[in-house]
């Protein structure tokens, strides 16, 4: 889609809006706050406001854009559709081209850029890590020494332990099945947080698709899917990472792609046609999006659950926003959970309302993102369970902070770690795949 193109999308969208309200409802930010601004119906008034030249672009009116976790609720609720969540990253592109990122947002972006300076800016970082930041007990990652301005550090947020040890450093680019009859080749899209802070969600994604007989290929070349950027108004570098990633995906043979990211997944399999615009690699990008599936879609449709062994925990599960309204993925991690032999599940309240991470939304608002996810950590602990699951690295990142922060005793896994602690009791049990 062309300049023209994409402008004429969001006006039809935003003469769409009936201003009625529904979308008051359901916005995490505006339950938080009670500030009309925050509403779905506000920000398409404004963008419409700017497109007919009646206000200008300040620096204000872009704050006003950002402050939304573009969780879909309100395009998901609303009685006419209107896409509000493409109508914001209009607005927020045009602020960029008009008023520039943030230095901290630039420099991060750029740094995303360049693939082999990013990964070792991390893993140096990993190194010296235990210079600023406090390793915390029982693996609930670290908390500044001191304290530090931005991003929540001020108050000693918690962070995910970074790993000198990325996941594509731990794994070759080729992992055979553990079965002697192989089923396919899978390719695995990591995604950033995989690699370099849940590296074990990543070996656990991995087990599961050896362990029922497909080869998996991690393709070298991919590097950040760009919804941080894209999201945040930097369209160009958004466009550049993914025709980045399109051509290293191209490049490789497999049957399927499973990532285990829900922004990666979101942005592999939909996202990308709206950043992409009138990019020569669009038509590529259309063949391999077709083939995109979350590691729990594909565990349900490809992996044998009859292996699953007993897993005597209780948990409750998390939808993440990109999971459940990003690529339509719901049901399928419950179905899972609930095929696993002595594994007690039980439904939280609101499970899909968003726990307030948004990416770099809880970086820049991190108050009111803490008290987004206060309502979720409720919700969380009134179900009395250990465990909270949940296949979002970001979301896990989050809410590990605020049941940390609260004491809470409930730990958080991602969906791959549990499926495969399953598939480890059924080898014990003597339940191997294809045996």
């Amino acid at each position: 889609m062309n300049n023209q193109g994409r402008r004429r999308f969001i006006e039809q969208e935003i003469v769409k809006c009936s201003r009625c309200g529904t979308c008051r409802s359901i916005c995490p930010v505006f339950l938080a706050e009670n500030n009309e601004n925050t509403t779905a119906r506000s920000k398409n008034r404004l963008m419409e406001a700017v497109l007919e030249d009646d206000i200008e672009l300040t620096p204000g009116v872009q704050k006003r854009f950002e402050k939304c976790l573009l969780c879909k609720a309100c395009k998901a609720h609303c009685g006419s559709g209107v896409a509000t969540d493409k109508v914001i990253m209009e607005g927020r592109a045009a602020a960029v081209e008009r008023n520039g990122l943030s230095p901290m947002k630039k420099l991060a972006f750029t740094g995303l850029r360049y693939r082999k300076l990013f990964d070792l800016g991390l893993r140096t970082g990993a190194l010296f890590q235990s210079l600023i930041f406090k390793k915390l007990p029982e693996g609930r990652g670290r908390v500044p020494r001191i304290l530090l301005p931005g991003a929540g550090l001020n108050q000693r947020r918690i962070i995910p332990d970074m790993t000198a040890n990325p996941l594509r450093v731990r794994l070759p680019k080729f992992i055979k099945a553990r079965t002697a009859a192989g089923k396919g080749r899978v390719l695995f899209f990591t995604g950033c947080m995989l690699n370099y802070m849940y590296p074990e969600s990543g070996e656990a994604v991995v087990g599961i698709l050896t362990e029922n007989g497909w080869d998996v290929v991690i393709p070298e070349k991919q590097c950040c899917c760009g919804t941080p950027a894209f999201t945040s108004g930097d369209v160009e570098t958004g466009r550049f990472l993914a025709e980045q990633n399109i051509k290293a995906i191209r490049a490789e043979d497999y049957d399927h792609i499973v990532t285990a990211c829900a922004s990666c997944g979101a942005a592999l399999k939909y996202e990308y046609e709206h950043v992409l615009g009138d990019s020569p690699l669009l038509k590529t990008w259309q063949g391999i999006s077709t083939h995109v599936f979350d590691i729990s879609q594909f565990v349900l449709r490809h992996c044998d659950l009859t292996k699953l062994g007993n897993l005597p925990i209780r948990v409750t599960y998390h939808d993440p926003c990109h999971l459940v309204r990003g690529m339509n993925v719901s049901a399928e991690p419950r179905e899972i959970l609930k095929a696993i032999p002595g594994l007690e599940f039980m439904e939280m309240k609101d499970a899909s309302r968003c726990c307030g991470a948004g990416g770099s939304f809880s970086a820049v608002y991190y108050e009111l993102s803490r008290k987004i996810n206060d309502k979720k950590l409720d919700n969380i602990e009134d179900t009395g369970m250990d465990y909270l699951v949940t296949g979002c690295s970001s979301c896990r990142m989050h809410i590990t902070d605020g049941l940390t922060q609260r004491k809470s005793a409930v730990e958080v896994l991602h969906t791959a770690e549990v499926i495969q602690m399953a598939y480890e009791a059924g080898r014990k049990e003597g339940k191997h795949v294809n045996s």
